[in-house]
C-alpha cells in the first residue's frame, strides 16, 4: 500500500528533523558549534574569526580577543531573539571551559575596576624612586619612567571606561530584539583552547574559542 502523508504527519516529520538537527551528545538544550552543522557559521572579519549558531529561538555570534595590557580577555557576543517570546539573558552565567577547569565571566564594572587598580599599581611602581644602593640619600625616576607611568595610567583608565560602557548586562530580550556587547574573563598564563558555554533563555550555546592570553608587557618593566 502506498503511504499517504497528511499535513499533520509532514509537520511532525519537519519538527522531528529540526529537533534532530540541534540534538547534541551533551545535555538536552545544549547547541554546539560544528563546522559540519548547517546552523553553524564562521567568518573572518578584520583578522578576527566570528562564530555563529542559530536555533529557532535565538541567533548567537561570538568572538574572543585580548584586552591589551590587562589581565582580561573579552568575548564579544551578539544575541538576537528569533522566537516569539521574550528571552532572559544573563552574561554572568557564561563560562570558558578548558578540560576540567573553568573560567567564569566577571561583572563588567568589577572587571573595569580591577583593570583600573592594576594600572594604578603598575604606574605607581614604575614612578617610585629606585636607589642603586642603600647609601644614596636621594634618587628619582628618570623621565622615561615617568612618561611610561603616565601612559600606563592613561591606557588602563581608557580600557576600564571602555568596558564599563560596552560590557553586557543582565536583561530580557524581546522578540526581534538583540543584545550585544562584551563579557570579560580573566586570562590564563599561556595560550589555550576553550569551549564557551553561553546560556540564552532555555538553551545553552557552545563555541570553541582560542585565546593567546598575552600577559601585560608592564609586568616586564622594573
Amino acid at each position: 500500500m502506498k503511504a499517504v502523508f497528511t499535513p499533520r504527519v509532514l509537520a511532525g516529520a519537519l519538527l522531528l528533523a529540526l529537533a534532530t538537527s540541534f540534538a547534541q551528545n551533551s545535555a538536552p538544550g545544549n547547541i554546539s558549534w560544528s563546522p559540519s552543522d548547517p546552523n553553524s557559521t564562521s567568518e573572518v572579519k578584520d583578522g578576527t574569526t566570528i562564530e555563529g549558531l542559530k536555533s529557532p529561538n535565538a541567533h548567537v555570534y561570538v568572538t574572543i580577543s585580548d584586552i591589551k595590557e590587562t589581565e582580561y580577555n573579552r568575548v564579544w557576543v551578539q544575541v538576537t531573539n528569533a522566537g516569539t517570546t521574550p528571552i532572559d539573558f544573563n552574561p554572568q552565567s557564561a563560562v570558558l571551559l578548558k578540560g576540567d577547569k573553568s573560567v567564569r565571566a566577571e561583572v563588567a564594572d568589577k572587571a573595569a575596576n580591577s583593570i583600573q587598580r592594576f594600572g594604578e599599581a603598575k604606574a605607581q611602581e614604575l614612578s617610585s624612586a629606585k636607589c642603586p644602593n642603600m647609601v644614596a640619600t636621594a634618587c628619582q625616576p628618570n623621565n622615561a619612567q615617568l612618561q611610561m607611568s603616565k601612559q600606563i595610567q592613561a591606557d588602563t583608565t581608557q580600557q576600564a571606561n571602555w568596558l564599563r560602557e560596552n560590557g553586557l548586562k543582565q536583561q530580557t530580550i524581546a522578540p526581534g530584539g538583540e543584545a550585544k556587547g562584551y563579557i570579560a574573563f580573566k586570562k590564563d598564563k599561556k595560550p589555550a583552547d576553550y569551549k564557551l558555554r553561553l546560556p540564552v533563555g532555555s538553551e545553552t550555546f557552545e563555541f570553541p574559542l582560542s585565546a593567546q592570553n598575552k600577559a601585560p608587557s608592564y609586568d616586564n618593566l622594573r
